[in-house]
């Protein structure tokens, strides 16, 4: 009689790249015999990454796998359900220990499901339960931390790993803004006070000031053309948005406005700002034209929406309210319709940026393992919000993502 056995079997799911090993308990995942005679199979252990982790599209993973039995011929790596890999058995006959090894290059953004399969020279297969891998867009993301100390500038690829300080200091520096020539603006907090615009050259690390006003210089941001900056002052008084040259030069006020203008945002053809404004109390979002300076009211909801964000084709644009309770991502159409949540994290969700290709949308949630702001982590969802991907896991503040496309 063929005696059915349920047992665990092993394979170890690492990345070619060390970026990608990740500090995680293991994950024991148990498999279902169907009809396998005399089949025994070792314990899977995916340890590295654990399911729900992130990759970055164009690595590859290496998937280790231990199976002993009689009559293996083959072994299957299946990625949400498709083969991707198969390996003939070193030995079909008799018992057979076998250490298999295979590959996955990731290329499709998104979650995705792995198993192992192995079939016997009977055709019986036995396969194991899923591993979830998601796999983001290629690319790189400049951000604000706290996990120095005082927040300062990190940029780090979306697929995870080690992020790399590019400024430092005891003075705060916040809110990036990269160009795809590799100069990063940042807002560097003066000692006593104020803040100015700074700009450091991603490839040599040379740094300059851009602005010294006596007020509050913030939230610089790149025309999309890299031939423009747009910041907020509070120079002359309540803050408004302005326009500098590249170098600081030729700085001019675009509204003018008896409320406070902030969070300012192009255009993809560079004709038009999205900023959050203060109207009767509330924060509202509007447009203004960089021509002539016409303001046009975006939304109108008892809610506080914010930080506005246009799509790089300029159909939509995301923001933050807080119109059904805690502050979520929304999305609506350019003219201001069409508004739609798209996120429902359980402590909320703000400041989205858009991805290069208009398929993604970053944002900071509060789940992190901190207090307060320090519970701030990034993540990516797709402008649906499903795909939801997790960036960064830790007890600091991460926060005021941005696309960083120079790859130096």
């Amino acid at each position: 009689m063929t005696e059915r056995v349920s047992v665990p079997e092993k394979a170890v799911l690492l990345p070619l790249s060390m970026a990608l090993v990740l500090a995680c308990g293991a994950l024991i995942l148990f498999l279902a015999v169907y009809g396998l005679s005399d089949l025994r199979v070792d314990e899977i252990r995916m340890a590295s990454p654990s399911s729900g982790s992130i990759v970055m599209a164009g690595e590859t993973l290496v998937v280790h796998a231990a199976a002993t039995g009689k009559g293996l011929v083959r072994s299957e790596l299946l990625v949400d359900g498709v083969v991707v890999d198969s390996l003939p058995s070193p030995r079909v006959a008799g018992l057979t220990d076998w250490s298999i090894t295979h590959s996955w290059v990731a290329q499709l953004p998104g979650q995705h499901r792995i198993t192992i399969r192995v079939r016997d020279l009977a055709g019986s297969a036995l396969e194991s339960r899923s591993l979830v891998v998601a796999v983001a867009p290629p690319g790189r993301i400049a951000f604000a931390s706290n996990r120095s100390g005082t927040h300062q500038i990190y940029v780090m690829p979306t697929g995870g790993g080690e992020p790399n300080g590019i400024t430092s200091g005891p003075e705060e520096k916040r809110q990036p803004s990269c160009s795809d020539a590799g100069a990063l603006l940042y807002t560097a907090g003066r000692s006593g006070g104020g803040a100015d615009i700074g700009l450091v050259e991603l490839e040599t690390g040379q740094s300059m000031d851009l602005t010294a006003s006596l007020g509050r210089d913030f939230s610089p941001r790149w025309a999309p053309d890299g031939e423009s900056i747009g910041f907020v002052s509070d120079r002359y008084g309540l803050s408004q948005l302005f326009i500098m040259d590249p170098d600081g030069g030729g700085q001019f006020q675009l509204t003018r406005g008896d409320s406070p203008a902030e969070q300012p945002g192009w255009s993809p053809d560079g004709s038009f700002m999205v900023f959050a404004s203060q109207s009767e109390d509330n924060w509202e979002i509007f447009r203004v034209s960089v021509r002539d300076g016409d303001v046009f009211r975006l939304t109108e909801d008892p809610g506080l929406d914010s930080y506005p964000a246009w799509s790089p084709d300029g159909d939509l644009i995301a923001f933050t309210s807080d119109r059904e309770g805690n502050q979520q991502v929304y999305v609506m159409k350019a003219d201001g319709s069409e508004q739609r949540r798209i996120t429902s994290f359980p402590s909320g969700a703000e400041q989205p940026q858009w991805s290069p290709d208009g398929e993604w949308i970053m944002c900071v949630a509060y789940t992190g393992r901190g207090g307060g702001l320090d519970a701030r982590e990034i993540y990516l969802v797709r402008q649906d919000g499903s795909d939801q991907m997790r960036l960064t896991d830790n007890a600091y503040d991460d926060t005021e993502p941005v696309w960083c496309e120079y790859d130096g």
